[in-house]
């Protein structure tokens, strides 16, 4: 039967070439004719590309006399910053903001400073923003190391493929979309990319991934056209996102916005997906290795067990993700005095919505889909006779389950061989429960 797996497997692998093809000709398609950005306002950019870091030696806060127009209370805060780069750096600059409203300093603070032309003609420096490049380096370097030491070479593997997702949306996904191409086609060749090379890449080219490949195209291909269809269908036009809006202000009007929600669709759905996808065709082949007999009814009932249960919570995380990116325009209606009714039919909160509700069709069909397909693949990996009816194939009493790991104690097995024992003794309690009377 090794055959028929071999025949299954390379069935998959040839869908895998269809659409590895149809990816590599969309991205020679779609790929950026112009090397940089557009921008509408050259003058705008080389504002921000003037910043330089300064450290606050003193902060201290005074009262001046409240201007009614503007509406403060007068109370002010003058701040010493010595300049670290730039032309003007060691000088020691003063600079006074409002003590309403501004973050909160401390001396030590490195902030970013930019400058404009005073009224005598001298330039004038001005906090705009804070400094956050070290903290961020060092939670990246947490979250590396916390990778490494408890997922390993996995791990590593991991986060090459998460460093090569990061290369393609910067370098192909965002370019063309600026370059004027659609953003649901730039989206959709650009996470297919991402899907074949992070999931081969972490878990090696196996029966197992390209089923969770082939099943993740498939859900993704359904999502697309749920996206497509409900974001026409709501008039979500885009432009309730202030980002989007400024993007388009950005390159002369010049951007889909209807088509970037979409694209934001495909991408999110995505990260859920692989993720489904991959741990459900885990759990089928770990399902098969612990016990070969079973039928492909009987390891595809076990395995949507664990499916149902994924589904459910990664459903709620879905919309927790969506609530919580959402959470201040949620206050902000909360205080309107605006009917429920009203609230949904909004854009902001419809767009957030569809979705949400999308995302979860698409999880929501992955999972059946990809058991079968992994189910398929692995059926004939056994050595005993399939299982027409559907009835479990039980290992004989007081012996261990045929396989690889048939016959070995717990401290002989391997990492993975203990997962699969593990996984179809859960299995096995969670049938027993389900079939004993209340």
């Amino acid at each position: 039967m090794g055959g028929n797996v071999e025949r299954a497997h390379a069935g998959l692998l040839a869908v895998v070439g269809v659409l590895l093809v149809a990816t590599v000709a969309g991205m020679a398609a779609l790929w950026p004719a112009s090397p940089e950005p557009l921008t509408a306002d050259d003058d705008a950019v080389d504002e921000f590309e003037d910043l330089v870091d300064g450290e606050i030696l003193e902060v201290e806060g005074y009262v001046e006399e409240p201007d009614p127009d503007v509406g403060l209370t007068g109370a002010m805060l003058r701040i010493d910053v010595r300049i670290l780069e730039g032309p003007d750096a060691g000088e020691v600059v003063e600079v006074q903001v409002p003590r309403e409203g501004f973050p909160q300093v401390s001396p030590g603070d490195v902030v970013a400073l930019d400058h404009a032309g005073a009224p005598g003609g001298e330039d004038q420096y001005y906090i705009a923003d804070f400094q956050r490049l070290p903290t961020l380096m060092w939670l990246l370097g947490l979250f590396v190391a916390a990778v490494l030491v408890i997922s390993r070479w996995h791990g590593l593997r991991s986060l090459v493929g998460l460093a090569l997702s990061l290369l393609i949306i910067v370098q192909f996904v965002v370019p063309a979309i600026l370059d004027g191409a659609s953003p649901p086609a730039v989206a959709l060749v650009g996470a297919v990319a991402v899907m074949i090379v992070t999931l081969y890449l972490t878990h090696g080219v196996r029966p197992m991934t390209t089923a969770a490949v082939v099943g993740t195209s498939a859900a993704l291909a359904v999502t697309v056209a749920l996206g497509s269809f409900f974001i026409s269908r709501g008039r979500i036009t885009g432009f309730a996102s202030d980002d989007a809006v400024f993007a388009r202000f950005a390159v002369d009007g010049a951007l889909d916005l209807q088509g970037l929600v979409l694209a934001g669709l495909i991408i999110a759905a995505l990260g859920v997906l692989d993720d489904v996808t991959i741990s459900q065709s885990s759990t089928v082949f770990a399902l098969h290795d612990t016990d070969p007999r079973l039928g492909w009814s009987s390891l595809f009932r076990r395995a949507m067990v664990v499916g149902r249960d994924h589904i459910a919570s990664v459903v709620n995380t879905l919309f927790l993700a969506y609530a919580g990116a959402s959470l201040a325009l949620l206050v902000l209606f909360s205080t309107g005095g605006l009917r429920v009714g009203e609230i949904v039919n909004s854009e902001v909160l419809a767009e957030e919505i569809v979705k949400t509700v999308v995302g979860s069709l698409g999880l929501i069909l992955a999972v059946p889909f990809t058991t079968a397909l992994a189910a398929t693949v692995a059926i004939g990996r056994g050595n005993g006779p399939d299982d027409p009816g559907g009835t479990p194939a039980s290992p004989p009493p007081h012996t261990e389950p045929a396989g690889d790991a048939a016959g070995a104690s717990d401290d002989e097995l391997d990492d993975e061989a203990r997962a699969a024992r593990a996984w179809a003794a859960y299995l096995r309690r969670v049938e027993e429960d389900r079939s004993s009377p209340s």
